[in-house]
């Protein structure tokens, strides 16, 4: 589970890289780690939309509504019904 507030930024690894370094780092990880299907990958992004890099993802507006989230997400990985787990989970339909 990954909580993230919006994207990758480090000054000192900015200050000597592409801008776009942090983020085409993100994005190498997050596929591989989705390729290999070895774990279940999912976010939770407070106040910022971060479905952009994760296939499994949900934004929250306040870090208050963390716990619920967190607790919400960890329960449908055990969810016995896909299109429940899938819904809860906010998992984008290939299309």
């Amino acid at each position: 589970m990954v909580i993230s507030d919006g994207a990758p930024v480090d000054d000192s690894t900015l200050s000597v890289n592409p801008a776009n370094f942090l983020e085409k780092h993100l994005r190498d990880v997050i596929a591989m780690v989705e390729r290999r299907k070895q774990v279940e990958l999912l976010a939770i992004g407070i106040g910022h939309d971060v479905t952009r890099y994760y296939q499994r993802a949900v934004t929250i507006t306040d870090a208050d509504q963390l716990a619920g989230a967190m607790t919400e997400q960890l329960a449908a990985l055990f969810d016995s019904d896909p299109r429940a787990r899938a819904r809860v989970m906010g998992i984008r339909r290939a299309g």
